[in-house]
């Protein structure tokens, strides 16, 4: 179904009674999930959705929270988490994620073999001869 064929919706679009339902609605419209008729077993027609959840938002959120350099406690508190499993949970490092951090870390242990041996060696030059490095 295409988004013009579509009836606007008065009113609220989302509310805490109807949000699962619209949603699914919502994102089977523009192509973000699947809505299936499921064999009503009690005289109720249901729809089954496989798609973009609303929790999916809220993972991408404490993602982009952490990646933007917000400490994960402010996080928390910006996302309603209280225990810290559940926030771990939604915080899932990526593999690009992962290999930053190693890169860094490498980089670091790099600038800071280079600042120690600076500071151990003596590195002289006069002009017209080459630099002279003792240690």
């Amino acid at each position: 179904m295409l988004l013009a064929e579509t009836e606007p919706k008065v009113g609220k679009v989302f509310t805490d009674t109807n949000l699962r339902t619209e949603w699914a609605r919502a994102c089977a419209i523009i192509g973000l999930g699947k809505r299936e008729l499921v064999e009503p077993k009690d005289g109720y027609a249901r729809h089954r959705y496989n798609g973009l959840i609303v929790h999916d938002l809220r993972r991408s959120a404490i993602r982009n929270l952490v990646n933007a350099g917000v400490s994960e406690r402010v996080a928390m508190r910006i996302s309603g988490h209280k225990a810290r499993a559940v926030f771990d949970r939604y915080h899932i490092p990526s593999t690009a994620d992962v290999t930053a951090a190693m890169q860094r870390s490498g980089n670091s242990r790099i600038a800071s073999r280079q600042a120690s041996t600076a500071e151990r060696c003596r590195i002289s030059a006069k002009p017209g001869l080459a630099i002279a490095v003792s240690c």
